[in-house]
């Protein structure tokens, strides 16, 4: 049986074609919410939820019989990543991590790097007063509290989600700063966005075309804004397979068990 840890679009787009190959019953899908549960069940496989620890990963790979986990997790869910490769080393089961390229950054006065979030918001905090974040809710706390961004006009562009909204007002973020809409999103309403709130600094990650990465830093040059990009978290290859498209996933798998 084949494990896809999705969670993305291009994780759903893998899972369906995993499924049309070697057939729904060879196949279980794990999302970490409801809402990724209703996405991915159009893939036809089965559909798990639920956020795993190393020892969860390890009994369903067992129970399972699982023989190959294709990771396709968000590009920035390092945890998870880490988490899986670890499982699959303790099993002796396959691991192949789908990883979508990142987006070529242009050259930009205003673009700035930084390696994670924590330097995001204090960076942001030395750049702007109105900051527009398109980083999700998993890091928001991270923004939220930090001394950098006290005082300051904080947007957060989130998944709509009662569980997120609520996750917003907990942290303080207001009605007003809660851009609550399901990306990607065109370079017309990233634009539109960025300059209703009068955003001075947009903080975003490279999370490829499929995560809408190129309208959205078009979009905030036009505005003339400060851009902070996360860079995504350095892993090392040398253990496992990497790939960047899903047609290179259905060839590891083919080739392994000699099919042609």
């Amino acid at each position: 049986m084949i494990w896809v840890i999705a969670g993305t679009q291009d994780g759903r787009e893998l899972a369906t074609k995993v499924t049309h190959e070697v057939g729904s019953d060879q196949v279980v899908v794990t999302v970490v919410s409801s809402y990724g549960k209703l996405l991915a069940q159009q893939s036809g496989a089965d559909v798990i939820v639920g956020r795993l620890t190393q020892s969860d990963m390890e009994r369903m790979i067992a129970d399972k019989d699982i023989r190959l986990v294709v990771d396709a997790s968000h590009p920035y869910a390092a945890i998870v990543s880490e988490t899986a490769r670890a499982a699959c080393q303790a099993t002796d089961v396959q691991y192949v991590r789908y990883e979508r390229p990142e987006t070529p950054l242009p050259q930009y006065a205003k673009l700035h790097h930084v390696d994670d979030e924590e330097s995001a918001a204090r960076l942001a905090g030395e750049l702007g007063e109105r900051i527009y974040l398109t980083t999700g809710s998993k890091t928001l706390a991270t923004f939220l509290q930090s001394p950098a961004l006290q005082g300051k006009e904080v947007w957060s562009r989130v998944l709509p989600t009662a569980e997120v909204v609520q996750l917003c007002e907990n942290l303080g973020l207001t009605p007003k700063y809660i851009v609550g809409i399901q990306g990607p999103f065109s370079y017309e309403m990233n634009r539109a966005m960025f300059h209703d709130t009068k955003a001075q600094v947009v903080v975003m990650k490279n999370s490829g075309l499929v995560g809408g990465t190129d309208t959205k830093l078009q979009a905030a040059m036009d505005e003339e804004l400060h851009i902070i990009v996360i860079d995504r978290p350095p892993t090392a290859t040398d253990d496992f397979v990497k790939v960047g498209a899903i047609d290179d996933v259905m060839n590891y798998w083919r080739k392994h068990n000699g099919i042609h």
